[in-house]
C-alpha cells in the first residue's frame, strides 16, 4: 500500500465538460486534437462504440486515456463482457509524469477497473508524434508492435524552406496544377463541407475501399462542427468545378492531414500535392510545428500512399499498435468459437487481436 492520495474517474459522452476539464490538466504538449472530446464524439456518433475517459490523478499527476468501450456478444460467453478499442486515429495512455511509481499505479487501477468491467481484451493505437508506445511498462502485459512509418512535416522553419524539402517531383506537381488554372482555397467555415463528403464518398466507391472508410452521415455532420472548431477545408477548383478536398485538424501543436479526396479530373490534375501544399502552409501560418501527414495503407515501404507522402517529408515516425488481454479465457473461447466459424480465413487473420467481431464481409 502506498500513503498517496490518488483519484480515479471515468467520465462518457454525457459529460463533455469534465472531460474537457481533465484535457487541459494535461500539458500543452500533449493536447493533441485526437485526445479532445470532440474527435472522440466523433466515432461514438459513427456507431463504433461508446466514448470513455479513464483519468488517473495523483496531486498535479494525471494518467489519462480516452477509448471506446464495447459488449461483446456471443453465444460462448455470459452476457456482460466488452473490449476496448481505440478510436481510428492515435490515442493510447498518456502520462503528464514518469515519476518513479506513477505509472505503475495508473496501470494498476487501469487494469483493475477492467477487470471490474469485465474487459475481455484492449487494442491500441499509439499516437506516433507523442511516443507513448514508448513509454509502455514492462510488466503491464500490452504487447507492443511496430506497424509502418507515418509522416511528418517540420513547421519550424520558413515555407520556402519547407517547399525546398519536397521533391522535384512534387513541386513540378503543384507547378501544373496550378498552371493547368487549379486553384485552393482554405474554407475554415464549413461553407463547402459537402463538397467534400460527396466527392469523398464518390472516392470510397470507386476505389472499393473497406467498410471502416465510409462514415456515417451523422459522423461527416461531427466532422464540420469540429473543423469549423479545430480545423480547415482545402478545396480544390478548376474554371468553377469542384475537384478536390481535403480535411486538416489541429489542436495543440500538431496539425493533421485527416481526410482527402480527389475527383477523376482532379487526379489527373495532381489536385492531391497542391491541397496537401496549402494544408501545410496554412498549419504553418497557424503556429503548429508539425503536420502529421500519416502513412500508407499497408507496412509495404513501397506502398503509393506512403511514396506520395513522402515526397513532402523524409522524415518519418513509426506507428505502434498494442494488444492486451484481461481474460485469457474469455478470449480463448471467442477466438476458437470464430476459427471454427471461418476455418479458411483463421490462419490469414491470426494476428487479429479482435476478429471475432468480423463477419464474411469484413475479410479481404
Amino acid at each position: 500500500m502506498h500513503s498517496i492520495t490518488e483519484t480515479i474517474e471515468v467520465f462518457d459522452s454525457s459529460q463533455k465538460n469534465f472531460w474537457e476539464e481533465r484535457f487541459h490538466m494535461l500539458p500543452p504538449d500533449l493536447q493533441d486534437i485526437n485526445y479532445s472530446y470532440d474527435y472522440q464524439f466523433l466515432f461514438e456518433k459513427n456507431g463504433d462504440g461508446t466514448i470513455q475517459l479513464f483519468v488517473y490523478r495523483e496531486k498535479d499527476s494525471i494518467y489519462y486515456y480516452p477509448f471506446l468501450i464495447r459488449p461483446v456478444v456471443s453465444p460462448v460467453l455470459d452476457a456482460g463482457h466488452h473490449d476496448i478499442e481505440n478510436v481510428y486515429g492515435y490515442t493510447g495512455p498518456l502520462y503528464s509524469t514518469r515519476e518513479p511509481g506513477f505509472p505503475e499505479r495508473a496501470n494498476e487501477a487501469f487494469t483493475s477497473w477492467c477487470k471490474e468491467q469485465k474487459v475481455v481484451c484492449e487494442f491500441i493505437r499509439f499516437h506516433p508524434l507523442l511516443h507513448n508506445a514508448e513509454q509502455v511498462l514492462k510488466d503491464s502485459g500490452i504487447s507492443v508492435v511496430p506497424l509502418r512509418d507515418y509522416v511528418v512535416v517540420d513547421l519550424n522553419q520558413s515555407v520556402h524552406n519547407i517547399e525546398s524539402n519536397y521533391t522535384s517531383q512534387n513541386r513540378n506537381k503543384i507547378r501544373k496544377a496550378e498552371k493547368n488554372g487549379v486553384q485552393c482555397l482554405i474554407d475554415s467555415d464549413g461553407k463547402y463541407f459537402n463538397d467534400f463528403v460527396e466527392i469523398y464518398l464518390e472516392n470510397m466507391k470507386a476505389l472499393h475501399a473497406a467498410r471502416m472508410y465510409y462514415f456515417s452521415t451523422v459522423f461527416f455532420n461531427q466532422l464540420k462542427v469540429l473543423v469549423q472548431k479545430n480545423g480547415c477545408l482545402v478545396l480544390a477548383q478548376k474554371d468553377g468545378k469542384k475537384i478536390g478536398a481535403a480535411v486538416f485538424l489541429a489542436g495543440g501543436k500538431i496539425g493533421h492531414y485527416f481526410l482527402s479526396s480527389a475527383t477523376e479530373e482532379g487526379k489527373k490534375l495532381a489536385v492531391s500535392n497542391l491541397m496537401l501544399h496549402h494544408g501545410i502552409v496554412w498549419g504553418k501560418e497557424n503556429g503548429m510545428t508539425k503536420m502529421h501527414l500519416g502513412g500508407g495503407l499497408t507496412a509495404d515501404a513501397q506502398d503509393p500512399l506512403l511514396v506520395f507522402k513522402k515526397n513532402f517529408s523524409a522524415l518519418t515516425e513509426k506507428f505502434y499498435i498494442g494488444k492486451r488481454i484481461f481474460d485469457k479465457e474469455s478470449y480463448e473461447m471467442l477466438i476458437q468459437d470464430w476459427d471454427r466459424r471461418f476455418p479458411d480465413e483463421a490462419p490469414k487473420y491470426k494476428s487479429i487481436l479482435q476478429r471475432y467481431r468480423w463477419n464474411k464481409e469484413d475479410l479481404l
